[in-house]
């Protein structure tokens, strides 16, 4: 599925932009403003007729371009521009002098995953000057201190969490994700590890949506292959929680679906040509980039759910990666939701067609082919213990009902701390 160029307005045409998409499985250019033509409303009332309507949501325009030159090109910058990226992202790929345009280097502000102290710091640079546009290139960590940045100035993130809802936004963001797994370039979340309170919180606003996202395959090139694995470990995460969320809906299925097949069919393609360990390349690296985005917007309507949350404390900790936090409690989660008796039975079916077992093997089967993407460890072995699976549980009860929501069936804090004990 490829995504050139969407404009949507009013949640009626949200909704039959998507329905021609995944009809097509290619968009070109849907452009639906103002009343419905009435050949549109006939289709409309059809889909009503086949559908049970609720709510879909895919905000940024998103477009494609070759290389960040074109990008350039297109968008014009100014000095009332400016950029947030990465040294090692950016300088193979463009010369940044050639461009009106103010620099600021995330890696300045912040070593790893976001956190709240570096956010204070980065939106006070940020407000030194009356900024019109701000262009993130880079990850998650690049993204999400991004989507802070469109308030304008004088703000903190703790000001944000009390009454970032109401605020109005005061500049555009363009976002290019350069990984191929955070799929937040699509959504309204970011997420930082509050170093005080040991654990990760996400904020969630409409006004932090991106106005437009470009998929550059070009800028991921670069990527480390741990950054790779970690990251598509991620979306396929996403892919898969957004699917049995509650809040699920035909289409956002239908966004989870094709991304989760996108890449374990990416993997598999991976372990059949023997390349674990080298980042792909070309039209195979451009899937997982369009994967990830197609997660981004299943998990932007449906949410994620307890994995992210129970991983959420364990990156604040111990400073891993968030898709191997996700990844050390993937299986142990879904192991608790068997043993509680929630329904599997749609998606076990349909990743027990895609990896050609029957659906009682089919979490054996994806763990062994992640696992060859990413070895997994025992929670004991990055330094967790027993004292600390209770507090864990209890921190993310507290914190992270955002995330536990969105379950397939009710975790209780001893739910969630015997996830962790199975897991040592």
């Amino acid at each position: 599925m490829y995504l050139t160029f969407i404009k949507v307005v009013g949640t009626l045409r949200q909704e039959l932009c998507i329905f021609l998409l995944l009809k097509t499985n290619v968009l070109s250019n849907i452009k639906l403003e103002g009343q419905l033509a009435e050949s549109e409303s006939g289709l409309f009332k059809k889909i009503v007729g086949c559908l049970k309507m609720s709510s879909f949501i895919v905000k940024p325009i998103i477009r494609t371009s070759t290389n960040l030159q074109d990008f350039f090109n297109t968008i014009h910058t100014s000095d009332e521009d400016v950029l947030l990226t990465n040294r090692y992202i950016i300088e193979p790929h463009f010369p940044l002098d050639s461009i009106p345009v103010d620099t600021i280097f995330l890696e300045d502000y912040l070593k790893g995953e976001p956190t709240d102290v570096a956010a204070d710091k980065l939106l006070n640079k940020l407000g030194e000057k009356n900024y019109k546009r701000v262009i993130a290139i880079g990850g998650g960590s690049v993204i999400d201190n991004a989507k802070l940045s469109v308030y304008g100035e004088g703000l903190t993130i703790a000001e944000l969490v009390k009454k970032g809802k109401e605020l109005p936004k005061k500049r555009e963001l363009i976002i290019i994700p350069t990984t191929t797994g955070t799929g937040s370039e699509v959504t309204n979340v970011a997420v930082f590890n509050f170093v005080s309170q040991k654990t990760k919180i996400g904020l969630a606003y409409d006004q932090m949506y991106a106005d437009q996202v470009y998929l550059i395959g070009q800028l991921a090139t670069t990527m480390p292959y741990k950054v790779f694995a970690t990251s598509s470990i991620d979306a396929l995460v996403h892919s898969i929680e957004s699917y049995i969320s509650p809040k699920a809906t035909s289409f956002s299925k239908s966004f989870s679906l094709s991304a989760m097949t996108a890449f374990l069919r990416g993997y598999r393609k991976m372990i059949f040509e023997q390349t674990i360990g080298k980042t792909p390349q070309g039209k195979d690296l451009q899937a997982f980039l369009e994967a990830s985005t197609q997660a981004g917007i299943a998990f932007g309507n449906a949410g994620c759910g307890p994995v992210h949350a129970l991983a959420y404390p364990i990156g604040a900790e111990f400073h891993i990666a968030h898709g191997q936090s996700n990844y050390l409690v993937f299986s142990g989660t879904f192991k608790k939701y068997q043993e509680l008796g929630a329904d599997l039975t749609e998606l076990e079916t349909i990743l027990a067609n895609e990896l050609s077992v029957q659906p009682n093997q089919v979490w054996k089967r994806l763990e062994s082919i992640i696992d060859l993407i990413l070895p997994n460890q025992r929670l004991r072995q990055i330094g967790m213990d027993e004292k600390m699976c209770h507090e864990f549980a209890k921190s993310v009860i507290a914190n992270q009902q955002r995330l536990m929501v969105n379950s397939p069936i009710k975790l209780s804090e001893d739910d969630v701390a015997s996830i962790y004990i199975t897991l040592l």
